[in-house]
C-alpha cells in the first residue's frame, strides 16, 4: 500500500524462490505487475532478472506467456520513452 519498493521486492522474491518449478497462470499476473514496478521504478536490472526467472519456469510450460510479458514490457518501456521524448521537447 504505496512501498512500491517493498512490493517489488517481494514478488522478485515470489519468482526467484528454488521451489517453484512449474508455471501456473497466476505468474503471469505476477509478473506483469512486477514489470510495471520495474519500469515506474526504473530498476531495469530487476527487470532483467525477473525475465530471465520467467524465462526459466515458463519456457516449456507456457512460451505464450512469455511472449505476452515481454510485449508488456516492451510496450510500457516505448509508452515511457515517448512521454519523456515530449517532455522534452516542450
Amino acid at each position: 500500500i504505496g512501498n512500491k519498493k517493498g512490493a517489488l521486492n517481494l514478488l522478485h522474491d515470489v519468482l526467484s524462490q528454488r521451489r517453484i518449478k512449474t508455471w501456473q497462470k497466476s505468474y503471469e499476473t505476477i509478473m506483469l505487475r512486477y514489470i510495471d514496478l520495474c519500469v515506474e521504478l526504473l530498476d531495469h536490472m530487476r527487470g532483467k532478472d525477473g525475465l530471465h526467472q520467467y524465462r526459466n519456469m515458463s519456457q516449456a510450460q507456457a512460451p505464450g506467456s512469455l511472449e505476452v510479458v515481454i510485449k508488456h514490457y516492451v510496450d510500457l518501456a516505448e509508452s515511457r520513452a515517448e512521454a519523456a521524448a515530449t517532455k522534452a521537447i516542450a
